[in-house]
């Protein structure tokens, strides 16, 4: 099977072929990459022909002060244009938490992160395209990144990308 990964740097990061050694697996995560750069890059990504193409994208975004309507109507288009290329299963992953004790930024809070999460998931529905809600595996009763799971609030150590593996895998999406 070929997997594809979209985002910014938290799915560049991940070390997805030797997670799932038995895949093909392409990695098109970008750091500092927001919404709309992501879905400039997607005709690339879609010629490629995945089996099935995981997307995670919006901190950045959230990061520079994009409104949460922005970001979801660019999930939307990228959903549209997903529909259109082959056949192609889209798993749309939740905006991950972040430890605002390690990664201080006045640009957002937990709240807004909720709020897109909530708006995917909706959108997801209504869509009819899977969205696995990671952000429950990797936050704190106070809504931030557990701390064993990052090095600086914001990305990912080796134990958070092996909780990122365990939740696809536990939804049997790889």
């Amino acid at each position: 099977m070929k997997i594809t990964f979209l985002g910014d740097s938290l799915t560049c990061a991940g070390r997805w072929d030797d997670f799932f050694p038995n895949h093909d697996v392409y990695n098109h995560g970008v750091p500092g990459e927001k919404s709309n750069e992501i879905l400039l890059r997607l005709p690339v990504v879609l010629d490629e022909k995945p089996d099935v193409l995981f997307v995670m994208m919006g901190i950045n975004d959230l990061g520079d002060g994009i409104e949460t309507t922005l970001i979801i109507e660019n999930y939307s288009k990228l959903i549209e244009q997903v529909r259109k290329a082959a056949n192609i299963k889209m798993v749309v992953q939740s905006v991950l938490p972040v430890n605002f004790h390690l990664f201080s930024t006045d640009a957002f809070d937990a709240e807004k992160i909720r709020d897109i999460n909530k708006l995917l998931k909706s959108l997801c529905e209504e869509k009819n395209i899977t969205f696995v809600d990671l952000y429950p595996s990797f936050s704190t009763y106070s809504n931030e990144l557990m701390k064993e799971y990052t090095y600086e609030g914001l990305h990912l150590n080796d134990a958070g990308y092996r909780v990122w593996k365990n939740c696809l895998q536990s939804e049997d999406l790889i």
